[in-house]
Protein backbone atom coordinates (compact mmCIF):
# COMPACT_ATOMS: atom_id res chain seq x y z
CA UNK A 1 0.00 0.00 0.00
CA UNK A 2 2.86 2.71 1.06
CA UNK A 3 4.65 1.21 -1.90
CA UNK A 4 1.90 2.20 -4.26
CA UNK A 5 1.33 5.72 -2.72
CA UNK A 6 5.04 6.51 -3.23
CA UNK A 7 4.39 5.35 -7.53
CA UNK A 8 1.74 7.51 -7.46
CA UNK A 9 3.35 10.29 -5.75
CA UNK A 10 5.99 10.24 -7.98
CA UNK A 11 4.09 9.75 -11.42
CA UNK A 12 1.90 13.13 -10.25
CA UNK A 13 5.00 15.22 -9.86
CA UNK A 14 6.32 13.19 -13.33
CA UNK A 15 3.05 14.43 -14.89
CA UNK A 16 2.99 18.33 -13.33
CA UNK A 17 7.16 18.46 -14.78
CA UNK A 18 6.42 20.25 -17.91
CA UNK A 19 4.21 22.52 -16.08
CA UNK A 20 7.62 23.72 -14.56
CA UNK A 21 10.42 22.78 -17.29
CA UNK A 22 8.28 24.37 -19.89
CA UNK A 23 10.05 23.73 -23.04
CA UNK A 24 13.34 24.44 -21.56
CA UNK A 25 16.18 22.29 -20.58
CA UNK A 26 14.60 21.00 -17.61
CA UNK A 27 11.88 19.22 -19.77
CA UNK A 28 14.88 17.96 -22.11
CA UNK A 29 17.02 16.10 -19.29
CA UNK A 30 14.07 14.54 -18.31
CA UNK A 31 12.45 13.16 -21.34
CA UNK A 32 16.88 11.26 -21.51
CA UNK A 33 16.15 10.37 -18.35
CA UNK A 34 12.92 8.75 -18.64
CA UNK A 35 14.35 6.90 -22.02
CA UNK A 36 17.53 5.67 -19.91
CA UNK A 37 14.94 4.44 -17.13
CA UNK A 38 13.62 2.44 -19.74
CA UNK A 39 16.66 0.77 -20.45
CA UNK A 40 18.55 0.74 -17.23
CA UNK A 41 15.46 -1.55 -16.27
CA UNK A 42 15.27 -3.43 -19.24
CA UNK A 43 19.09 -4.45 -18.20
CA UNK A 44 18.44 -5.16 -14.46
CA UNK A 45 16.25 -7.98 -16.00
CA UNK A 46 18.97 -9.69 -17.13
CA UNK A 47 21.58 -8.97 -14.44
CA UNK A 48 19.39 -8.73 -11.70
CA UNK A 49 16.31 -11.17 -12.09
CA UNK A 50 18.74 -13.69 -14.18
CA UNK A 51 21.85 -13.26 -13.01
CA UNK A 52 23.30 -12.45 -16.87
CA UNK A 53 26.04 -9.57 -17.06
CA UNK A 54 25.47 -7.86 -20.36
CA UNK A 55 27.65 -5.14 -21.85
CA UNK A 56 26.31 -4.91 -25.12
CA UNK A 57 22.73 -3.41 -23.87
CA UNK A 58 23.96 -0.50 -25.86
CA UNK A 59 24.26 -2.22 -29.28
CA UNK A 60 20.60 -3.16 -28.81
CA UNK A 61 19.44 0.43 -28.19
CA UNK A 62 21.47 1.39 -31.12
CA UNK A 63 19.69 -1.05 -33.48
CA UNK A 64 16.35 -0.38 -32.40
CA UNK A 65 17.21 3.39 -32.96
CA UNK A 66 18.65 3.38 -35.96
CA UNK A 67 15.91 0.47 -37.57
CA UNK A 68 13.49 3.14 -36.57
CA UNK A 69 15.49 5.88 -37.92
CA UNK A 70 15.93 4.30 -41.20
CA UNK A 71 12.74 3.36 -41.53
CA UNK A 72 11.11 6.69 -41.23
CA UNK A 73 13.98 8.74 -43.40
CA UNK A 74 14.75 6.04 -46.03
CA UNK A 75 10.74 4.75 -46.24
CA UNK A 76 8.78 7.13 -44.97
CA UNK A 77 7.20 4.97 -42.64
CA UNK A 78 4.75 6.73 -39.56
CA UNK A 79 6.54 6.59 -35.66
CA UNK A 80 4.22 3.57 -34.38
CA UNK A 81 4.82 1.33 -37.45
CA UNK A 82 9.24 2.37 -37.20
CA UNK A 83 8.62 1.24 -33.21
CA UNK A 84 7.02 -1.70 -33.36
CA UNK A 85 9.49 -3.02 -36.28
CA UNK A 86 12.28 -1.41 -34.15
CA UNK A 87 11.32 -3.89 -30.95
CA UNK A 88 10.85 -6.88 -33.70
CA UNK A 89 14.34 -6.76 -35.13
CA UNK A 90 15.80 -5.73 -31.73
CA UNK A 91 14.54 -9.16 -30.68
CA UNK A 92 15.22 -11.19 -33.63
CA UNK A 93 18.78 -9.80 -33.69
CA UNK A 94 18.78 -10.71 -29.54
CA UNK A 95 17.56 -14.28 -30.01
CA UNK A 96 20.83 -14.75 -32.80
CA UNK A 97 22.86 -13.64 -30.58
CA UNK A 98 21.46 -15.10 -27.02
CA UNK A 99 21.38 -18.72 -28.66
CA UNK A 100 24.79 -19.64 -29.40
CA UNK A 101 26.43 -17.11 -26.21
CA UNK A 102 24.96 -18.51 -23.17
CA UNK A 103 26.66 -21.98 -24.73
CA UNK A 104 29.72 -20.30 -22.79
CA UNK A 105 29.85 -19.50 -19.10
CA UNK A 106 31.55 -16.78 -17.24
CA UNK A 107 34.02 -14.50 -18.53
CA UNK A 108 33.45 -16.04 -22.05
CA UNK A 109 30.23 -14.99 -22.15
CA UNK A 110 31.18 -11.34 -21.11
CA UNK A 111 33.61 -11.62 -23.71
CA UNK A 112 30.85 -12.28 -26.38
CA UNK A 113 28.86 -9.62 -25.66
CA UNK A 114 31.79 -7.05 -25.24
CA UNK A 115 32.80 -8.50 -28.54
CA UNK A 116 29.27 -8.06 -30.39
CA UNK A 117 29.01 -4.35 -28.46
CA UNK A 118 32.41 -3.18 -30.62
CA UNK A 119 31.22 -5.39 -34.03
CA UNK A 120 27.68 -3.33 -33.85
CA UNK A 121 29.58 -0.03 -33.33
CA UNK A 122 31.55 -0.36 -35.71
CA UNK A 123 28.82 -1.23 -38.59
CA UNK A 124 26.97 1.42 -37.72
CA UNK A 125 29.96 3.53 -37.73
CA UNK A 126 30.82 1.92 -40.98
CA UNK A 127 27.53 1.43 -43.21
CA UNK A 128 27.84 4.60 -44.77
CA UNK A 129 24.52 3.94 -47.03
CA UNK A 130 22.53 3.08 -44.75
CA UNK A 131 23.33 4.63 -41.53
CA UNK A 132 25.00 7.72 -42.28
CA UNK A 133 28.52 6.57 -40.78
CA UNK A 134 30.22 8.90 -38.83
CA UNK A 135 28.18 11.84 -40.59
CA UNK A 136 25.05 10.22 -38.25
CA UNK A 137 21.57 10.11 -39.49
CA UNK A 138 19.72 12.80 -39.76
CA UNK A 139 15.99 13.88 -40.74
CA UNK A 140 14.66 11.57 -38.50
CA UNK A 141 11.11 12.94 -37.70
CA UNK A 142 9.30 13.33 -34.28
CA UNK A 143 5.62 11.24 -34.48
CA UNK A 144 3.16 13.67 -35.53
CA UNK A 145 1.26 15.36 -32.66
CA UNK A 146 4.48 15.42 -30.54
CA UNK A 147 6.63 18.05 -32.30
CA UNK A 148 6.74 19.97 -28.82
CA UNK A 149 8.95 18.89 -26.18
CA UNK A 150 6.53 19.25 -23.72
CA UNK A 151 4.24 16.53 -25.61
CA UNK A 152 6.90 14.29 -26.36
CA UNK A 153 7.88 14.47 -22.67
CA UNK A 154 4.27 12.84 -22.05
CA UNK A 155 4.78 10.49 -24.68
CA UNK A 156 8.06 9.24 -23.30
CA UNK A 157 6.08 9.18 -20.04
CA UNK A 158 3.33 6.95 -20.89
CA UNK A 159 5.82 4.82 -22.69
CA UNK A 160 8.01 4.47 -19.46
CA UNK A 161 4.55 3.57 -17.50
CA UNK A 162 3.62 1.08 -19.70
CA UNK A 163 7.11 -0.56 -20.13
CA UNK A 164 7.60 -0.70 -16.14
CA UNK A 165 3.94 -2.15 -16.10
CA UNK A 166 4.84 -4.93 -18.25
CA UNK A 167 8.53 -5.59 -16.82
CA UNK A 168 6.79 -5.68 -13.25
CA UNK A 169 3.95 -8.15 -14.68
CA UNK A 170 6.19 -10.44 -16.20
CA UNK A 171 8.51 -10.43 -13.23
CA UNK A 172 5.66 -11.34 -10.67
CA UNK A 173 4.39 -14.02 -13.15
CA UNK A 174 5.67 -17.65 -12.95
CA UNK A 175 7.90 -16.61 -16.04
CA UNK A 176 9.66 -14.41 -13.33
CA UNK A 177 9.73 -16.62 -10.58
CA UNK A 178 11.37 -19.13 -13.18
CA UNK A 179 14.06 -16.85 -13.78
CA UNK A 180 14.80 -15.99 -10.33
CA UNK A 181 15.35 -19.72 -9.87
CA UNK A 182 17.85 -19.93 -12.58
CA UNK A 183 19.64 -16.80 -10.99
CA UNK A 184 19.96 -18.58 -7.58
CA UNK A 185 21.06 -21.88 -8.70
CA UNK A 186 20.73 -23.31 -12.21
CA UNK A 187 21.10 -27.13 -11.00
CA UNK A 188 18.15 -26.70 -8.32
CA UNK A 189 16.15 -24.91 -11.40
CA UNK A 190 16.59 -27.84 -13.57
CA UNK A 191 15.69 -30.64 -11.25
CA UNK A 192 12.35 -28.59 -10.69
CA UNK A 193 11.69 -28.56 -14.36
CA UNK A 194 13.10 -25.29 -15.51
CA UNK A 195 15.37 -25.31 -18.73
CA UNK A 196 17.96 -21.98 -18.36
CA UNK A 197 18.72 -21.88 -21.91
CA UNK A 198 14.63 -21.08 -22.53
CA UNK A 199 14.03 -18.71 -19.94
CA UNK A 200 17.63 -17.12 -19.88
CA UNK A 201 16.66 -16.49 -24.01
CA UNK A 202 13.36 -15.07 -23.26
CA UNK A 203 14.82 -12.59 -20.71
CA UNK A 204 17.70 -11.78 -23.26
CA UNK A 205 15.14 -10.96 -26.04
CA UNK A 206 12.76 -9.14 -24.01
CA UNK A 207 15.10 -7.00 -22.23
CA UNK A 208 16.78 -6.48 -25.36
CA UNK A 209 12.92 -5.79 -27.10
CA UNK A 210 12.75 -3.30 -24.06
CA UNK A 211 16.23 -1.39 -25.57
CA UNK A 212 15.17 -1.11 -29.02
CA UNK A 213 12.33 0.76 -27.90
CA UNK A 214 14.26 2.70 -25.63
CA UNK A 215 16.53 3.56 -29.00
CA UNK A 216 13.58 4.46 -31.31
CA UNK A 217 12.47 6.75 -28.68
CA UNK A 218 15.70 8.41 -28.24
CA UNK A 219 16.20 8.78 -32.03
CA UNK A 220 12.70 10.18 -33.00
CA UNK A 221 12.97 12.69 -30.07
CA UNK A 222 16.79 13.95 -31.12
CA UNK A 223 15.88 13.72 -34.93
CA UNK A 224 19.01 12.28 -35.19
CA UNK A 225 21.46 8.98 -34.91
CA UNK A 226 24.80 8.60 -34.56
CA UNK A 227 27.39 5.80 -33.36
CA UNK A 228 28.80 7.42 -30.83
CA UNK A 229 24.93 7.38 -28.53
CA UNK A 230 25.31 3.60 -28.94
CA UNK A 231 29.03 2.92 -28.18
CA UNK A 232 30.80 1.19 -25.52
CA UNK A 233 30.88 3.96 -23.07
CA UNK A 234 26.70 3.96 -22.88
CA UNK A 235 26.92 -0.08 -21.62
CA UNK A 236 29.10 0.59 -19.08
CA UNK A 237 27.08 3.74 -18.43
CA UNK A 238 24.10 1.44 -17.66
CA UNK A 239 26.47 -1.36 -16.18
CA UNK A 240 27.16 1.12 -13.75
CA UNK A 241 23.63 2.75 -12.91
CA UNK A 242 21.93 -0.33 -12.56
CA UNK A 243 24.96 -1.36 -10.08
CA UNK A 244 24.42 2.07 -8.76
CA UNK A 245 21.05 1.69 -7.37
CA UNK A 246 20.69 -2.03 -7.07
CA UNK A 247 20.42 -5.07 -9.01
CA UNK A 248 17.18 -6.99 -8.31
CA UNK A 249 15.27 -4.55 -6.95
CA UNK A 250 12.29 -2.00 -8.97
CA UNK A 251 13.40 1.18 -8.36
CA UNK A 252 17.00 0.66 -8.32
CA UNK A 253 18.00 1.22 -11.65
CA UNK A 254 15.46 4.18 -11.79
CA UNK A 255 17.19 5.85 -8.92
CA UNK A 256 20.62 4.47 -10.55
CA UNK A 257 19.79 6.67 -13.54
CA UNK A 258 18.91 10.04 -11.47
CA UNK A 259 22.35 9.78 -9.54
CA UNK A 260 24.17 9.19 -12.67
CA UNK A 261 22.64 12.39 -14.51
CA UNK A 262 22.81 14.35 -11.73
CA UNK A 263 26.77 13.98 -11.27
CA UNK A 264 26.82 14.31 -15.44
CA UNK A 265 24.73 17.50 -15.01
CA UNK A 266 26.94 19.01 -12.19
CA UNK A 267 30.17 18.03 -13.90
CA UNK A 268 29.41 18.40 -17.33
CA UNK A 269 32.51 20.90 -18.23
CA UNK A 270 34.73 18.28 -16.22
CA UNK A 271 34.77 15.17 -18.22
CA UNK A 272 37.90 13.65 -16.92
CA UNK A 273 36.93 14.55 -13.41
CA UNK A 274 33.29 12.57 -14.17
CA UNK A 275 34.64 9.43 -15.64
CA UNK A 276 37.39 8.98 -13.31
CA UNK A 277 34.40 9.15 -10.25
CA UNK A 278 32.28 7.12 -12.42
CA UNK A 279 35.49 4.50 -12.10
CA UNK A 280 35.51 5.03 -8.34
CA UNK A 281 31.97 4.36 -7.68
CA UNK A 282 31.73 1.47 -10.23
CA UNK A 283 34.97 -0.40 -8.27
CA UNK A 284 33.57 1.05 -4.96
CA UNK A 285 30.09 -0.49 -5.31
CA UNK A 286 31.27 -4.01 -6.26
CA UNK A 287 33.55 -4.06 -3.37
CA UNK A 288 31.64 -2.51 -0.63
CA UNK A 289 28.08 -1.96 -1.75
CA UNK A 290 26.97 -5.12 -4.25
CA UNK A 291 23.41 -4.46 -3.60
CA UNK A 292 23.47 -0.80 -4.64
CA UNK A 293 22.77 2.67 -2.74
CA UNK A 294 19.02 2.35 -2.58
CA UNK A 295 18.49 -0.86 -0.45
CA UNK A 296 20.66 0.67 2.13
CA UNK A 297 19.36 3.70 1.98
CA UNK A 298 15.74 2.82 2.16
CA UNK A 299 16.77 0.62 5.40
CA UNK A 300 18.21 3.84 6.90
CA UNK A 301 14.90 5.81 6.46
CA UNK A 302 12.79 2.78 7.92
CA UNK A 303 14.80 2.98 10.83
CA UNK A 304 14.62 6.37 11.32
CA UNK A 305 11.02 6.86 11.04
CA UNK A 306 10.79 4.05 12.93
CA UNK A 307 13.04 5.64 15.83
CA UNK A 308 10.66 8.77 15.47
CA UNK A 309 7.34 6.89 16.21
CA UNK A 310 8.64 5.14 19.12
CA UNK A 311 9.90 8.68 20.26
CA UNK A 312 6.37 10.19 19.37
CA UNK A 313 4.71 7.01 20.23
CA UNK A 314 5.97 5.50 23.42
CA UNK A 315 4.81 7.00 26.90
CA UNK A 316 7.61 7.62 29.28
CA UNK A 317 7.69 5.82 32.17
CA UNK A 318 6.25 6.82 34.71
CA UNK A 319 9.08 6.70 38.07
CA UNK A 320 8.84 4.22 40.67
CA UNK A 321 8.11 5.26 43.80
CA UNK A 322 10.32 6.31 46.42
CA UNK A 323 10.47 3.28 49.31
CA UNK A 324 13.31 4.99 51.54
Amino acid sequence: MRAGLLAALLLLALAALPLVGREGYLTHLAILMLIFAILASSLNILMGYTGLVSIAHAAFFGIGGYTSGILAVRLGLPFWVDLVIAVGVTGLVALAIGVPSFRTRGIYYIIVTVAFQLIATEVMDGWHALTGGGFGLRGVPRPAGFESRIAYYYLVLAVTVLAHWAMIRMLRSPIGRALMAVRDNETKALMLGINPMHYKTFAFVFASGLAGLAGSLYVHYLEYAHPEFFNFAVSVDLFLAVMLGGTGTVYGPLFGVFVLELIREVLHEFAAVRLLLFGILLVALIVFLPEGLLPPLLRAVRRALGVSRRGRNTPARASRPSTG
